[in-house]
């Protein structure tokens, strides 16, 4: 089909976008829907804006959003809803036009790095939807797993290894869910079944836990204290940061993985730093969630007791976090060498009176007192 007729006021496909989808598979699914290559049909709209040139999930500007409503016949608000600045203020406090952003994904299109994985998927959702389409939540690094199918998400094609660039897909293909590079449709992939042990259907919970605290901004920790959901993704994205980069990261994984009982790994990192934990696979971006969900279970003991044990104090859990949240600060400021000292002298004080206990069980004519552990 050519692009004649895209002038007018509606399309003559009027394509609507789906729950929680990305305005990038929107757009895509609106270029097939007019047999047109997505860079041939954002010409014919835009002639002078290049709306494929960077994270269009991320820049989509208002008047390129308005043209999109009104051309398909919806209201601004749920054209909006499929970008990544609907999130503001409930994901990040802001979000910055250029430059990295903590836990956002590579987007669709950034031909420089399209060797890298990016955008995720749950070849289950693209079976079972009427229209298949890539959902927004899916570009955010803490999600790794598909809840409603309890699997795990795919970054590439199966195939061919090619990360999901399907705004590189020609006008002709039958549907989105196709892969750019080899055409396999990415719908019939197989991805990993979760195990049923507690520390991956802990991982399901939190990720839960997170997606539902998107809808209001807040999220109440174990303690019970409720707080900003920016500032908590953001002492989360710190210490996931500890585990990768951090100069004993290799000790530190190693420890959670035996507490955890996963074996170890060590991710493989990407160039930039800047990208340390979003450039990383799904696959190890799967297990230091397990190991993070884990850590910061049962706030704020396990976080304090793990950091005891691993030798993390304030120096090097604040270090690269200007202006870190009350709540966060207070509690690290509680993991300090006279704390490791009590917990070391407690710790051996138990051992000592269970042990006098128990000798004093296979002593005759100990006296009670010794039974019940005072060592006076």
């Amino acid at each position: 089909m050519s692009d004649r007729g895209l002038s007018g006021h509606l399309l003559p496909v009027r394509v609507k976008p789906q729950a929680d989808e990305l305005l990038s598979s929107w757009l895509t699914r609106l270029s097939l829907g007019h047999g047109l290559h997505p860079r041939a049909f954002c010409t014919s709209l835009w002639p002078a804006k290049r709306i494929w040139v960077g994270d269009i999930d991320r820049h989509a500007t208002t008047d390129i959003l308005s043209v999109l409503a009104k051309k398909t016949a919806i209201s601004l608000r749920r054209a909006f809803a499929t970008t990544l600045n609907a999130y503001e203020g409930k994901l990040w406090e802001s979000l910055t036009p250029y430059g990295s952003m903590p836990w956002l994904l590579l987007g669709a299109l950034q031909s420089q790095r399209r060797c890298r994985p990016g955008l995720q998927y749950c070849p289950q959702c693209l079976r079972a939807d009427a229209i298949p389409y890539f959902r927004r939540c899916w570009r955010l690094g803490f999600v790794t797993v598909c809840t409603d199918h309890h699997r795990r998400l795919l970054d590439r094609c199966p195939a061919c290894r090619e990360p999901v660039n399907f705004q590189c897909l020609p006008g002709d293909t039958d549907t989105i869910t196709r892969c750019y590079q080899c055409q396999l449709d990415l719908g019939v992939a197989d991805a990993p079944v979760l195990e049923a042990s507690p520390v991956h259907q802990r991982l399901v919970a939190f990720q839960t836990f997170l997606l539902g605290a998107l809808t209001t901004g807040w999220c109440q920790l174990g303690n019970h204290e409720v707080v900003r959901l920016p500032h908590y993704l953001r002492v989360l994205h710190h210490l996931g940061r500890l585990l990768v980069t951090h100069r004993h990261a290799d000790h530190q994984r190693a420890m959670l993985c035996r507490r955890v009982a996963q074996p170890y790994f060590a991710p493989c990192l990407p160039a930039a730093k800047r990208w340390a934990l979003e450039g990383l696979s799904i696959t190890d971006r799967f297990r230091l969630l397990l190991l993070l969900a884990w850590w910061v279970d049962d706030w704020p003991e396990r976080f304090m007791a793990v950091c005891l044990a691993t030798l993390l104090w304030p120096s090097e859990l604040l270090r690269r976090m200007p202006d870190p949240p009350l709540w966060y600060e207070q509690i690290v400021q509680k993991v300090s060498w006279w704390e490791a000292l009590k917990k070391a002298i407690q710790e051996y004080d138990d051992k000592s009176c269970l042990a006098q206990a128990r000798a004093a069980q296979t002593t005759p004519g100990t006296p009670e007192r010794w039974l019940v552990g005072d060592a006076r």
